[in-house]
């Protein structure tokens, strides 16, 4: 049986859908809607700034938070990101011990792609069909 390395690239989703700091809370919550995701990161001049999640959202307007109000007023400005060339397994440890549910991969500076609890679970599925499959 051979060993398969999976790297955080493979998975990653792309392309990112992405927000500016500026953004309404509102909006970001209808982009997510609409996109059908949980998370998004914020972007400001091409550059990772920060990212909020639908989580981020619930919990500042049930806080209090005006929809109206910008994303930069409630976003996690402290981003863990990983490299696209990371495995996978070191990604999902981190984010279990970090307790996050997305993950930013960068590409050196740039934004790769986005990884969710949902893609390992499919990545989970995929290799043990491939490792059930008759050689």
């Amino acid at each position: 049986m051979c060993n398969i390395v999976v790297k955080a690239g493979a998975i990653a989703k792309r392309p990112v859908i992405t927000v500016e700091p500026s953004a309404t809370i509102e909006e970001a919550a209808r982009i997510m809607a609409e996109r059908r995701i949980g998370f998004l990161p914020v972007v400001s001049s091409g550059r990772l700034v920060g990212v909020i999640s639908e989580r981020d959202i619930v919990r500042a307007v049930a806080s209090g938070a005006s929809p109206k109000a910008p994303v930069e007023e409630i976003m996690r400005r402290e981003v863990v990101t990983v490299n696209f060339n990371d495995d996978v397994e070191a990604v999902w440890s981190l984010m279990r011990e970090m307790g996050i549910r997305h993950m930013v991969v960068m590409r050196g500076d740039e934004i790769y792609g986005v990884i969710s609890i949902r893609d390992f679970l499919a990545e989970k599925i995929a290799l043990e069909r491939l490792a059930e499959a008759p050689s």
